[in-house]
């Protein structure tokens, strides 16, 4: 299977996690699929922002990236924090190879700008990804672990949201699923229920009742842009918990995602068409 797996920065806080995060992907990949991660690292960045003396400031939900801040963004994802994960997977017998979306033009961004004219500095809006890298890496039996970050036409470097970066990986990659690992269980329904499977047309009426707020609601959107654009199946789980990311493979792997809620915890999305072909 071709899978994409994002991190969320919370889960790559300490030496002990990110070695048992490397230890579930690193068994993944000797099992033989293609894995490509891309990796957050908020907390970390606004730490070293405040280190240097530098505000971090939020608008609408997105970091007001300076140029002073670009390059602690730089600094941070695709050194410190990808670095120290590369570290792990080298640890647990993984070959790992660190990269942005600025090698080889894998993601390519455009300023991003609000509707209302908010301007966020150089934050980014990927218009293009192309898999070449990381499928070289890939042939080579190397594993591609992903900062997000992006390049623009003119040689920008632009911070970009890392669901949208996981979601843009995944579409060029023609990913089999795109795995969120985050720090809560899944979806929570208008009566806070995890709902362990969720099909796309739900996920506008979900969105509208306000059971979904704060980083979920940023992961729905991503995952609605996700499904538009091929990607089947997209699961949610708590990354702190054991075999987690293996029952989420397993997950993407059933042939009736509707009836996996007892295989796993979490949430899995899945496209319309998966429930209309077995009607």
């Amino acid at each position: 299977m071709r899978i994409v797996v994002k991190i969320g920065g919370t889960l790559l806080e300490t030496a002990e996690q990110r070695v048992r995060i490397a230890a579930g992907l690193a068994r993944q990949f000797k099992e033989g699929h293609q894995i490509l991660v891309v990796h957050g690292g908020g907390k970390q960045l606004t730490r070293y922002l405040e280190r240097a003396g530098i505000v971090t400031e939020f608008v609408n939900g997105l970091r007001v990236t300076t140029a002073e801040a670009i390059d602690g963004v730089v600094k941070v994802l695709a050194g410190t924090v990808n670095h120290e994960l590369l570290a792990a997977f080298h640890r647990v017998g993984v070959p790992a190879v660190g990269i942005s979306g600025i090698d080889g033009g894998c993601l390519v961004a455009e300023k991003l700008r609000g509707e209302n004219g908010e301007d966020w500095g150089f934050v980014g809006n990927i218009v293009r990804s192309d898999p070449h890298v990381w499928e070289v890496l890939l042939a080579g039996g190397l594993l591609p672990l992903m900062a997000c970050l992006a390049v623009g036409e003119q040689g920008e470097i632009f911070n970009v949201n890392a669901d949208q970066a996981a979601v843009a990986c995944a579409a060029g990659f023609h990913a089999d699923c795109l795995i969120f690992l985050t720090d809560v269980d899944g979806v929570r329904d208008q009566q806070g229920r995890i709902a362990h499977h969720l099909e796309s047309g739900a996920i506008p009426a979900l969105l509208e009742s306000g059971a979904v707020t704060g980083g979920m609601l940023a992961k729905l959107n991503a995952i609605q842009e996700a499904l538009a654009q091929g990607i089947e199946r997209v699961h949610i789980c708590n990354g702190q918990k054991d075999g987690s990311l293996e029952n989420s493979i397993l997950v993407c792997r059933s042939s009736s995602p509707e009836n996996s809620s007892d295989q796993t915890a979490g949430t899995t999305v899945f496209a319309q068409k998966e429930i209309a072909s077995k009607i």
